[in-house]
């Protein structure tokens, strides 16, 4: 049974997310059996990103009942909606139609455990990448659309590995699982926020959810009970978006970068759980995405835009006019090179990364950035210097030392693969990069099946099961590129037959 003691945890709990003055005092003093729920569902589903709808349609599929998906902002999909789109999927058909055949799941958690610094969880890892062929067809099962015939390298893979949905964004994916999820009965709520677990000593039995929530203000709507019967599935992402609790655990981060992340990824629900006894990992390992661009805010265009510019291109400090780095590093090594890049009053000194026009003048996301006015069509090495402020000697010796080594493919300089780069000339497509706060590798503790572990005991707190960017300890120092939607989708299939085996004792 529920019992005061847990209850006064929680406001302990929720202190530390600066929320306890929310919480209303005739809650946190009651008792478990003066509780009166509302309502009841088996299995909860905290959050609708690619985890979350993965999670929900999965449970719904493997027959262990009701499923009930709770979303506290206005519309479904969560980060998941408004990230780029891509999915590292070994032994994919377009890359087996390129002629990679030689790819397998081994071989991309060897990347991820070289990204990882030693810090990642292989055996997870190993689980999700096998999962990764499993990811795919549910995607192309619920009528999710990739880009013809592409499928790229991207940073710190060593095989061109990720494909990218139609129109390049998370949504072509959430909107189809969701979609599917409905036809198939599961029950979706906006607008529910997570104000407590219900807690049976060390198993969770249900939740206090504040219904008609309207995201930010927490004293919108009002409070219900909602019966967890068999599991609690925790899906919330990530804390990108918490500046205390980010300066808390990384007070090294600088504090004005910009954020990819949606304005809902604050990370409460983690505290909570963290104040019934689950373990955090990792937490103070907060990625950049380097790709970002200070010309635009949040997700934007410029992920897309760099996945030429990495690979075709270069990127050059307006300091010097050179090369700085291997464009084509993980996304820790890259940004910790841009951002030293900086005016003698410690300003940002914003490098660029520009390509050939002429080679993409139709690509969308060519298109679309210089529509938009995140990057610029400059005609000459005169033009690309003036605007940007780049000593013009050195940026022609820079582009010209470039050419020569795309002609030998080799990089003394930095070490870059140079298979894709291609020899330089006016008109270039320009664009400024600054690394972006982009994704936690830290959150809960959970076992290889998703069981959020409770940090004093070390054994799994019933019922309550984690995945996606609100776990932690998955991939270590750094978090390769395309791999958040992979491991989302496919711990959704992991998790849900956790629950079935659970219950099956």
């Amino acid at each position: 049974m529920q019992n005061r003691r847990n209850f006064l945890k929680l406001g302990a709990g929720a202190a530390l997310g600066g929320l306890a003055s929310t919480m209303p005092g005739t809650v946190m003093a009651s008792e478990c059996g003066e509780i009166k729920w509302n309502e009841s569902a088996d299995v909860i589903v905290v959050g609708s990103g690619f985890a979350g709808l993965s999670a929900a349609l999965n449970a719904k599929r493997s027959g262990v009942g009701s499923v009930l998906v709770l979303e506290k902002m206005q519309v479904i999909g969560g980060n998941s909606a408004i990230n780029g789109g891509w999915l590292a999927i070994p032994k994919n058909p377009i890359q087996l139609a390129q002629g990679i055949a030689d790819d397998s799941p081994a071989e991309l958690v060897s990347d991820q455990m070289i990204s990882g610094r030693g810090m990642a969880n292989e055996a997870i890892l190993s689980n999700i990448a096998n999962h990764a062929l499993d990811v795919y067809q549910l995607c192309i099962e619920t009528g999710v659309k990739f880009r013809e015939g592409f499928n790229i390298q991207v940073g710190g893979h060593n095989k061109a590995r990720a494909i990218r949905t139609q129109h390049g964004t998370g949504g072509d994916i959430t909107t189809k699982l969701y979609e599917t999820g409905v036809k198939e009965g599961i029950d979706y709520r906006l607008q529910h926020y997570i104000e407590d677990f219900i807690m049976d000593g060390q198993e969770i039995i249900g939740l206090k959810v504040r219904q008609n929530y309207r995201f930010p203000d927490l004293t919108t709507g009002k409070s219900i009970f909602i019966k967890a019967n068999k599991a609690v599935v925790l899906a919330n992402g990530g804390f990108a978006r918490n500046m205390e609790l980010r300066a808390a655990v990384d007070p090294s981060l600088d504090p004005s970068l910009d954020c990819t992340n949606a304005l809902g990824a604050t990370g409460e629900v983690t505290l909570t759980a963290m104040a019934q006894g689950a373990l955090p990992v990792h937490m103070s390992m907060i990625q950049t995405g380097h790709w970002g661009s200070p010309d635009e805010g949040g997700f934007g265009w410029s992920n897309a835009l760099l996945s030429i510019g990495w690979h075709e291109g270069i990127s050059v400090s307006v300091l010097n006019g050179k090369r700085y780095m291997n464009e084509r590093a993980d996304r820790k090594t890259c940004s910790a090179a841009i951002m030293k890049n900086r005016y003698q009053d410690g300003s940002p000194a914003y490098p660029v990364v520009f390509f050939n026009h002429k080679d993409h003048p139709d690509d969308d996301r060519v298109v679309r950035a210089l529509r938009d006015e995140m990057a610029w069509k400059v005609d000459s090495f005169e033009q690309l210097a003036g605007k940007f402020n780049i000593p013009l000697t050195q940026l022609k010796q820079t582009v010209k030392e470039f050419n020569a080594q795309v002609s030998t493919r080799q990089d003394p300089l930095f070490g870059r693969k140079m298979d894709t780069a291609v020899e330089l000339k006016p008109p270039f497509v320009v664009s400024r990069v600054w690394p972006k706060v982009h994704y936690c590798m830290g959150g809960l503790k959970t076992d290889i099946g998703a069981r959020v572990i409770d940090g004093r005991s070390m054994k799994p707190i019933k019922k309550l099961y984690a995945i996606g960017e609100v776990t932690g300890g998955v991939h270590g120092e750094a978090r390769l590129s395309s791999t958040s939607c992979l491991e989302c989708m496919a711990m959704g299939i992991v998790v849900s037959e956790t629950i079935k085996s659970d219950l099956q004792g």
